[in-house]
């Protein structure tokens, strides 16, 4: 096996999926085989015309089962060896597996009516919310591949020219679902994703079609079916994706983006009762971003995290600086309770975002962003209030320490916005050298043992911060007078 081994500070995590993940995909495989077999099965002995359940001749050949089950193992190879990421969860693999699943499962059926009403680009549509692009148009194809041998073992002869062009235009289509837009920002941004699909879907199917029709009657049928097939999986795509993503729980960019959104319940709270606190998430927000893209790592992920890494503060907005004018109640109490009080936040949070059903990967950080971290003010004022030893496990963050990158990054650019807005007259070195030190400090306390972090990533975090100071820290131009000019920034 292998695991991936960095030189640094701290513990190597094991990124092999573990033996169980690739049985289980395998019985996912097993189940879909199951399901397009039982499918094909029932198409050809009710709907054309048996009335009875008789295993047909195609589906006795040998050859019929042989290919349908290489595309199947082919398929299993790809997740297991190129993707086996998707393996250390496996809600990610079992949601696109449905849906390829129910993508030709439809077709067996639709394919009775006419191959031109397919949806040859569903696939594509309803995986890449829950996959990569790259996943999503290999899953696609192999749904054509599949729907085109379904069309080989129900349609007649004369009929076969339909299969090389469905085939063609299936995985145009799909390409064009899963490549044509930069990123999938909005549900929204999906259906305008399908629609542009099923255009391209029209259009090709119009070109191909033509040599063989002579723009007769049969030609316009044709494209009727096309559009008909085209409009259907435009609204399935707006339909169904909220379905499988409540269903698997999965946290697409679709629910990231509606979870930042200001008019969320939580962020609306934060924003009224705790504005301090609101805009230092949003600041967070920023710098937690850019790192995550820095790192390779989910944006839209990162961004929705941050937005709720503080949302325990609801319960004692006051008692947090950044929520202060002026009157700061920790003035009169002991520093135990202060630091107690601090520390609850992270539980809270936690149990605020379980209540608001807000999903586990974005509540996980709020017990995470501080870790086991020490609260040294508190710590440091009942030392001096106190001649006798004060232990510092009173005085630390009872939470857990991040156990994906994303939480490393949050508990970096938390502390790292809060220092340097505290700093006088910050500059790109005095923020590279307390980012340095601030990092080498969490890396000694042990804060990135459970996470694969590298020393690469976390240079590059490094460099991405203080890369989005920099706009802060340029001079203007000095003009033969001496004098700035109209009062322009460069």
């Amino acid at each position: 096996m292998e695991n991936r081994s960095e030189k640094s500070n701290h513990k190597t995590v094991a990124v092999t999926p573990p033996k169980s993940a690739y049985v289980w995909l395998a019985g996912i495989f097993c189940v879909c085989f199951a399901v397009i077999y039982i499918a094909l099965l029932l198409r050809v002995n009710f709907l054309d015309g048996r009335g009875e359940l008789v295993v047909s001749d195609a589906l006795n050949n040998v050859s019929f089962l042989c290919l349908l089950a290489f595309l199947l193992i082919a398929l299993y190879l790809y997740i297991a060896i190129s993707r086996k990421e998707l393996l250390f969860n496996l809600k990610e693999p079992s949601a696109i597996l449905c849906v390829f699943t129910l993508a030709i499962t439809a077709n067996i059926y639709l394919s009775y009516v006419s191959p031109y009403m397919m949806f040859m680009s569903l696939t594509a549509l309803l995986a890449l919310p829950f996959s990569k692009k790259r996943d999503a148009f290999i899953l696609n194809i192999f749904a054509c591949l599949i729907s085109a041998f379904v069309l080989l073992n129900t349609l007649d002869a004369k009929h076969y020219v339909s299969i090389p062009i469905t085939v063609i235009v299936g995985i145009l289509s799909g390409a064009v679902a899963a490549y044509v837009f930069p990123t999938a920002m909005t549900r929204v941004f999906s259906v305008l994703r399908a629609v542009v699909a099923a255009a391209v879907m029209i259009i090709v199917y119009s070109l191909l079609l033509l040599p063989y029709t002579g723009g007769s009657g049969p030609f316009v049928d044709y494209i009727k079916y096309v559009g008909i097939s085209a409009c259907m999986q435009v609204l399935l795509t707006g339909v169904l994706v909220p379905i499988v993503e409540s269903i698997f729980n999965i946290t697409t960019d679709f629910k990231l983006v509606e979870l930042t959104n200001h008019k969320a319940p939580l962020i609306r709270r934060l924003l009224l009762e705790a504005p301090g606190t609101f805009n230092h998430c949003l600041a967070v927000a920023n710098f937690a971003e850019i790192c995550a893209d820095a790192i390779g790592e989910d944006p839209y992920l990162a961004r929705a995290c941050a937005y709720y890494h503080d949302i325990g503060k609801l319960n004692n907005a006051e008692y947090f600086s950044e929520n202060q004018s002026g009157y700061n109640p920790h003035d009169e109490i002991l520093p135990e309770v202060s630091a107690e009080i601090i520390r609850q936040h992270t539980v809270d949070g936690y149990e605020l975002c379980k209540q608001n059903r807000i999903p586990e990967e974005v509540a996980r950080i709020t017990v995470e962003h501080h870790g086991t971290l020490p609260i040294t003010y508190f710590y440091n004022k009942a030392k001096s209030l106190t001649d006798s030893e004060v232990d510092m496990e009173e005085y630390r963050y009872q939470g857990e320490i991040p156990t994906r990158k994303i939480g490393a990054i949050i508990m970096i650019c938390d502390s790292a916005e809060a220092a340097i807005r505290a700093m006088d007259n910050p500059d790109g070195e005095k923020v590279d050298r307390l980012l340095k030190a601030m990092i080498d400090e969490r890396l000694k306390l042990g804060q990135f043992d459970d996470c694969a972090i590298t020393m690469k990533d976390l240079n590059a975090i490094r460099s991405a911060i203080v890369g989005a100071f920099g706009g802060l820290f340029h001079k203007r131009i000095k003009y033969n007078n001496g004098k700035n000019s109209g009062g322009a920034h460069v």
